[in-house]
C-alpha cells in the first residue's frame, strides 16, 4: 500500500513588528485576531459562541477554545514554543491523535521592527482519503485567518 503525499500549505507575510513581538501577538493575543465567529469548533447554529482561544505557553501545553458557557473544546497541543523564533502545534480539532496535522510558524527578523512570519500546515496524509479535500479547505481558511486576520493585527506590510 502506498501513501499519497499531499503538499503542505505554506503562507508567509511580512509585518511591522520585531520577531519577538509578532510571536507574542500570534500566541498571547490569538483571541484578538482569530475570527471566533467563523473559524472555531463552536456550533454557532446551536447558539454556541467562543469566548476565548488559549495557547498554553509551553511544550505539551493545550490549545483550546472556551465557549460562553465555560466548556472547553480542544484544538491540539504545543509541540514547539520558542518565543521570538518558532511555534508549532499538533492540530486535531476533535479528530483522533493519529489524524492530527502539524501547524508550525516561524518568525524571522528582517530588521529590528520588521519580520517575516511563515506558517506551514502539513501531514495531511494522516487524514487518509479525506486529506486532500481538507488541505484545500484549510488552504482557503488560512488566507482569512493568517493572511488577513493575523496580518491586520500584526501590521502586515
Amino acid at each position: 500500500m502506498t501513501t499519497l503525499e499531499i503538499a503542505p500549505i505554506i503562507k508567509s507575510i511580512e509585518v511591522r513588528r520585531s520577531a519577538a513581538d509578532a510571536f507574542r501577538v500570534f500566541t498571547d493575543e490569538i483571541s484578538a485576531w482569530w475570527p471566533k465567529e467563523t473559524h472555531t469548533r463552536a456550533n454557532t447554529a446551536a447558539g454556541e459562541r467562543t469566548r476565548i482561544i488559549t495557547i498554553e505557553p509551553r511544550v505539551g501545553g493545550r490549545v483550546f477554545e472556551t465557549l460562553d458557557d465555560g466548556r472547553e473544546l480542544e484544538w491540539g497541543e504545543v509541540d514547539v514554543f520558542e518565543p521570538g523564533a518558532r511555534f508549532a502545534m499538533h492540530w486535531r480539532l476533535g479528530r483522533p491523535v493519529a489524524q492530527g496535522t502539524l501547524v508550525s510558524v516561524r518568525f524571522e527578523a528582517l530588521a529590528p521592527d520588521r519580520c517575516r512570519v511563515t506558517l506551514t500546515h502539513e501531514n495531511w496524509e494522516r487524514m487518509g482519503e479525506e486529506g486532500a479535500k481538507m488541505r484545500e479547505a484549510y488552504n482557503n481558511g488560512w488566507v482569512t485567518v493568517f493572511d488577513r486576520c493575523f496580518g491586520d493585527l500584526a501590521g502586515r506590510m
